[in-house]
């Protein structure tokens, strides 16, 4: 990533909350009476993967918050694995909301962001106005898709064992490079990986505290998402294939869009920005008309 004002979110636009006693690094743009759009970025990236999306979003008329999860960017890196469940991240986005006031929001995210983004939607559609999915479909469909699913997921498994770690770093990280298909933003990846408990805050504890067999808690099935959502997708995601759309598709409820933006890959927003913001956009500007032709708080 370079360091070009160009290619930035503005670092004004940080503050940092306590939330469950650690600190979060949140970008908050926006008037407070404007529609407020909630980012949760992938791992290992940080707030800083929807730097050529929110500029948009905010010319649309959107208040935009984007925390750093856990061990990311600018936020506090503990120790302790635990902390780094995907339940403790809907946790601490949920208390987020709540200490900013926001009480209704829409909610946008994918790969570490997706569980706290159904989370929220399937818990809370009273304060849910609507959700844009990256790759991801409702979590009971992701965790029971078959075979091809689970063999695109191979490296959740390997990234608990220790050994992983020194495979990670040999040779100037020649294997992460490799698994991130040589990543635009490897650079900003590495850098954040080589601070103290970089690695492991930003990216391995994720594995370690949502899918460890022995150690992670078992996550009951979702209620449905009755919220309208907007599932942007890729055909060439390395990681999530498209059985899971199907599967997932079961337990969603409300209004649903299914958007294919080809040549995306795992993180849609980060890697084909403008269809993405084309298509979020119009997805939110037609529920934002929606509500304000029906008096809708």
């Amino acid at each position: 990533m370079t360091n070009t004002a160009e290619d930035r979110l503005n670092p004004s636009s940080y503050k940092t909350i306590e939330v469950h006693g650690h600190n979060l690094n949140v970008f908050d743009e926006g008037d407070p009476s404007q529609p407020t759009l909630l980012l949760l970025h992938g791992s290992p990236h940080s707030s800083a993967e929807f730097r050529y999306n929110i500029p948009a979003l905010r010319e649309a008329g959107f208040r935009v918050v984007a925390p750093d999860h856990l061990g990311a960017g600018g936020s506090d890196r503990p120790e302790d694995a635990s902390l780094y469940a995907g339940a403790k991240d809907y946790e601490r986005t949920l208390a987020l909301m709540d200490t900013l006031g926001i009480e209704r929001f829409y909610v946008e995210g994918g790969d570490r962001g997706s569980i706290p983004l159904w989370m929220l939607a399937a818990f809370h559609p009273d304060r849910v106005l609507g959700m844009i999915s990256e790759n991801v479909s409702h979590l009971n469909g992701f965790f029971t898709a078959g075979i091809d699913q689970k063999r695109r997921s191979w490296y959740m498994y390997f990234f608990l064992f220790e050994a992983a770690k020194d495979a990670l770093r040999a040779d100037d990280w020649a294997l992460a490079r490799a698994f991130f298909g040589y990543h635009p933003d490897m650079d900003h990846f590495i850098a954040d990986w080589e601070r103290p408990n970089g690695l492991e805050g930003n990216w391995l504890n994720w594995y370690t505290a949502t899918v460890h067999p022995d150690n992670a808690p078992q996550m009951d099935p979702l209620p449905d998402v009755t919220v309208p959502v907007l599932l942007l997708y890729s055909m060439n995601d390395p990681y999530i294939g498209p059985e899971q759309l199907s599967t997932g598709r079961e337990f969603i409820k409300g209004p649903y869009t299914a958007k294919r933006i080809d040549g995306a890959g795992h993180f849609v927003a980060r890697n084909a920005p403008k269809a993405f913001n084309a298509a979020a956009i119009s997805f939110l500007n037609d529920l934002e008309a929606r509500r304000e032709r029906f008096g809708a708080a």
